[in-house]
């Protein structure tokens, strides 16, 4: 009986190995640590959630060129993944400073670590990098797609290396429908804003989730967490496809021309022409266009010169004497329909990136002629005025009942504070009086 009772005593800690042997790592003891792998040997740290770290989400974050501190990372992003209990891993490039691409290597090495140490979810594996940090993450996601859940790239041109190139970045075909994309850049970073949304035109047919996320306020290169980041990880971790998130420049874009919008439709229908100028006059190869403008207009500086053979259009250009307001009226004639030409138009600024809104469609009878109107704006980035939002009215009507022949007319106003009376007074007139002939 006493053998039994000291064999059952000395079972005990025998059975704890055993458990612990069979867990793993998984229940490690919340907090950071530090670990060195391959060779030559590297380390790396892990900040561990409370609680088990089996069957965890991983999250693997890449530090900023010239930026391998990670405090303002641990203290910002830190408590939004331990929320989520990731456990998240911080290599470090190879030289400190910059990542090259021989670190790819150590990367997914870091990966299979964690995964072995942690019992992490291989399914569930979120890569996440700043500046030069994020162009490495998408490197690994377009040379390694299928390891990775979601890719998170901060302040981030869309650059990529491929053999001995560097080339703009588009998400792997093969990634697009199960591997959800996030940019999540400064509003000043014009260019990359422009190229990630030039890139969700390009794939979203093709089943990608790409969300872009401008950020307003202070100018920083360092970005901490905004607010949709935790849904959408939330989303992306109980793996669904996350919906696009609300664009906040957008949503200001529109709110500053929301006044002049509501009120624009009536006031056209209600203006009276405005004072004229004499006629200006284009004879074409197609067509001889007339229009008297406003008063405060003056024949464009960049007024076309000719007409081309590929694209048939006679075109008057004028602008304002004082302020950024600038008319455009043609007369066209194409193997298309107007419809169809005037949609694959608009497919086509939505494809260079541009930030395109349509606020109203309607019609306005005037000068004889039934126009379809549009009212919306485009913002686009400047190298030295940063991002211009243009309100613009367009207004469109088939010359001689024909709808493969039309008069276009497009007001394009870039004060920032367009007013509505003097916008529809300058329409009124434009519509009133310009006229197309067709030449024989």
């Amino acid at each position: 009986m006493e053998r039994t009772r000291h064999s059952h005593r000395c079972s005990r800690p025998a059975a704890a190995v055993i458990a612990l042997v069979l867990a793993g790592a998984a229940a490690a003891a919340e907090g950071p640590a530090t670990h060195t792998i391959g060779k030559p040997p590297r380390s790396y740290e892990a900040l561990l959630p409370p609680g088990q770290s089996q069957g965890a989400a991983l999250v693997v974050f890449l530090h900023g060129t010239n930026e391998p501190k990670l405090d303002r990372f641990k203290a910002d992003y830190g408590p939004l993944l331990r929320q989520r209990k990731c456990v998240v891993a911080l290599p470090q490039a190879s030289d400190k400073l910059k990542w090259r691409y021989e670190d790819a290597q150590h990367i997914l090495d870091v990966v299979a670590d964690v995964q072995k140490r942690y019992g992490t979810d291989p399914k569930r594996v979120v890569l996440m990098g700043v500046s030069g940090g994020g162009q490495t993450a998408l490197f690994l996601v377009d040379h390694a797609p299928q390891r990775w859940r979601a890719v998170i790239a901060v302040s981030t041109n869309p650059v990529v290396i491929r053999g001995r190139r560097h080339e703009w970045f588009y998400p792997p075909a093969e990634t697009v429908k199960t591997c959800p994309y996030l940019a999540i850049n400064h509003i000043t970073q014009g260019a990359a804003i422009q190229y990630w949304r030039q890139v969700r035109v390009r794939r979203e047919p093709q089943g990608a989730s790409l969300s872009i996320l401008p950020v307003l306020g202070p100018v920083s290169h360092y970005l901490p967490p905004p607010r949709e980041l935790g849904p959408w990880l939330d989303e992306v971790l109980a793996g669904r496809h996350p919906k696009p998130l609300p664009d906040p420049q957008k949503e200001a874009v529109a709110k500053m021309f929301a006044a002049c919008v509501a009120a624009l439709p009536k006031a056209i229908d209600e203006a009276k022409p405005a004072e004229k100028t004499a006629p200006f006059a284009k004879d074409g190869e197609l067509f001889a266009l007339t229009l008297n403008a406003p008063s405060d207009f003056g024949r464009s500086g960049k007024e076309d010169k000719a007409d081309t053979a590929d694209k048939p259009i006679t075109q008057i250009r004028a602008e304002h004497a004082k302020w950024p307001i600038r008319l455009r009226c043609e007369a066209r004639k194409r193997a298309e329909l107007m419809t169809d030409v005037l949609k694959a138009e608009e497919q086509q600024t939505l494809a260079r990136g541009l930030l395109y809104q349509v606020y109203h469609t309607g019609s306005v009878t005037a000068g004889k002629r039934a126009w379809q109107i549009r009212i919306g704006s485009i913002t686009y980035p400047d190298k030295t005025r940063g991002w211009v939002s243009t309100l613009f009215l367009h207004a469109a009507a088939p010359i001689a009942g024909s709808p493969k022949q039309w008069l276009e007319v497009s007001l394009l106003d870039e004060t920032q504070q367009p007013d509505a009376r003097e916008l529809a007074a300058v329409v009124r007139t434009v519509l009133e009086t310009v006229s197309a002939k067709g030449r024989e």
